[in-house]
């Protein structure tokens, strides 16, 4: 099976679940970030695409090659049905390559709402696997605002623009970023000097955002689990190649 490509933007290239995730379901990896100057992979040599977070804006796409080449790619993949999953920024960006709208609200956005599974995603083959109900950390600016014909959303939380929604048969998007782990949020972002300054501005004391953050994102994070181990059975599945056992 070709590999799945993930795609990083964020200097530390950390892709938190997504990788360890990805290979228990028995997918290979290949990463690309875009600092490091490599083009991204054609899509005849992947078979699915993840795509985490980052700083840039899915409104930007048109005037940042980089942006620009992953929108395509996921145009793509869309086209060909091979299977995408983004988180945040990589949401936004799959919502403007399948035809639909990013708008930005003015405000950086930080908190741990509650996310709302809508009923419709109980049969869903990725977002299916998340329980009705979760804490989850969302950490945004921008949000998508309008799908094409053919999206639907499937989660909501608070603040304007989908949570969870669905493109076609094989595309997901999650506004949450459900790719974290500890020691990507904890050790991680909360540690730098303007991730924190966006905890701050957003409202919230950061020592007892920090605290929060270190209550809450184990569950989230063995909520999210089981559903990028799903992603990657799709991927085996639209692949021909046997998935690794649950």
């Amino acid at each position: 099976m070709r590999p799945v490509l993930i795609v990083t933007h964020l200097p530390d290239r950390d892709a938190g679940l997504a990788g360890s995730a990805l290979r228990a379901a028995g997918c290979d990896i290949v990463e690309s970030n875009r600092a490091d100057g490599d083009r991204l992979p054609p899509l005849d040599g992947i078979s699915g695409i993840v795509s985490v977070g980052g700083r840039e804006s899915a409104l930007d796409a048109d005037r940042d090659s980089f942006l620009s080449a992953e929108v395509a790619l996921m145009r793509d993949a869309l086209r060909a049905d091979v299977p995408v999953l983004g988180m945040c920024l990589g949401a936004q960006l799959l919502a403007v390559a399948a035809g639909g709208s990013v708008a930005r609200t003015g405000r950086m956005y930080v908190g741990w709402p509650e996310l709302v599974v809508s009923d419709d995603a109980a049969g869903d083959a990725v977002f299916g696997e998340l329980p009705p109900r979760l804490p989850v950390l969302k950490w945004h600016e921008d949000v998508v605002t309008r799908l094409p014909a053919d999206g639907a959303v499937l989660g909501s939380s608070e603040g304007p623009g989908a949570a969870l929604f669905r493109v076609g048969s094989c595309a997901w998007g999650s506004q949450p970023h459900l790719e974290l782990t500890h020691e990507m949020l904890v050790d991680g972002w909360l540690g730098d000097p303007a991730d924190a300054a966006d905890v701050v501005a957003a409202g919230h004391d950061l020592d007892e955002f920090r605290a929060r953050s270190r209550e809450l994102v184990a569950g989230q994070v063995a909520a999210a689990r089981p559903m990028f181990e799903s992603f990657g059975r799709v991927v085996a599945a639209r692949s021909g190649a046997p998935a690794a056992a649950r």
